[in-house]
């Protein structure tokens, strides 16, 4: 799958998320990953770390469960709009 494809799925995906929980722990699982990314291209040039697949899924996985239980335990969340207000 190319980069642009995968982002593509990726922002349909949160799009389709209106779990605020979900999106944060993705937002934040992001951050995080780009921050290693960025420092690991400062660190040497010629290594260059990538982000794979798996490690994209599983943010993805640990957004949506905390979504369902959330969902299940009937817990209010907010909406994707509330959610960019805050960005």
């Amino acid at each position: 799958m190319n980069a642009d494809a995968l982002r593509v799925e990726l922002v349909r995906d949160i799009l389709e998320t209106d779990d605020v929980r979900v999106l944060e722990q993705v937002k934040r699982a992001l951050t995080r990953i780009l921050s290693e990314a960025r420092n690991t291209n400062k660190v040497a040039e010629d290594e260059v770390k990538y982000i794979s697949k798996e490690e994209i899924l599983n943010g993805i996985r640990e957004g949506l469960t905390e979504f369902y239980t959330a969902k299940k335990e009937g817990r209010k969340q907010k909406t994707l709009e509330e959610w960019l207000d805050e960005l």
